[in-house]
């Protein structure tokens, strides 16, 4: 009888390995692997799925050999799939980074913006940064206008979204411009190392400052005066997910 590796069945016919039950031993890694790929395909299953820890690691190049393939990868794991038909389907690994940008104004209708200390870009951009792991967007958002200008702000809604393709890693980025409302006016620079200057800039000045790029005028243009989508506090999600975000357009 075939000692399999300790796994559980999914319900797309998929089996998924439970790496924290193994063993420490490589040969009877190598050995449960093999049958777990014997007893999958003689039950029909379409995929196999294996994460292995970063303390696991000598085991990729077994995995490698006996068919697996590489699916995604975090600082302390890397998962790996082996299909076991042509007609099997993995969800697509992470496609995207998401980024986020701050359009603050402030009743002196002048706008919140900031330059960096690390590119060649001359002109001033609007606050903003990446998601972390889990975070929410109006989370990232205020966080990161806080982080680089010292500014405290409410989340009000998101205004616009903007792809592009390829970026870092060969992967797709999604910039999300959304609109706050300042609760303090002083700015405090705290991260030197990050942001060379921040200020409250006229908004008449910014549209027609010849050092802010073209596509950061038009974004500021056409978005300034909109409301766009408002945050909606959904009650009738029956989803396993632990956290969501809704944006609802108001008529």
């Amino acid at each position: 009888m075939p000692v399999s590796l300790p796994h559980q069945l999914d319900q797309f016919g998929g089996v998924i390995v439970e790496s924290s039950a193994l063993s420490n031993s490589a040969l009877d890694f190598e050995k449960g692997l093999q049958d777990l790929l014997m007893v999958a395909r003689d039950a029909e299953k379409n995929l196999i799925w294996l994460t292995l820890s970063s303390e696991q690691g000598e085991w990729v190049p077994v995995a490698l050999k006996l068919g697996f393939e590489f699916h995604n990868c975090h600082a302390q794991e890397v998962t790996l799939i082996c299909r076991l038909s042509d007609q099997s389907f993995a969800p697509f690994a992470p496609t995207h980074t998401i980024g986020t940008g701050a359009i603050v104004i402030n009743k002196k209708n002048e706008l919140l913006v900031m330059r960096d200390t690390w590119s060649n870009y001359r002109g001033f951009k609007l606050p903003g940064g990446y998601l972390e792991q889990g975070e929410r967007i109006e989370t990232a958002v205020t966080r990161e206008v806080l982080e680089e200008t010292g500014i405290e702000t409410q989340f009000e809604g998101v205004l616009g979204i903007r792809t592009r393709h390829p970026v870092q890693f060969g992967k797709s980025n999604m910039y999300i411009v959304c609109r706050l409302t300042p609760l303090s006016e002083l700015i405090v620079i705290t991260d030197t190392d990050e942001v060379a200057e921040a200020r409250w800039m006229p908004m008449d000045e910014y549209l027609h400052d010849a050092n802010v790029h073209p596509f950061n005028r038009q974004m500021v243009t056409e978005l300034k005066d909109c409301a766009g989508l408002q945050p909606y506090e959904a009650k009738n999600v029956f989803a396993p997910h632990t956290m969501q975000e809704v944006f609802f357009a108001k008529g």
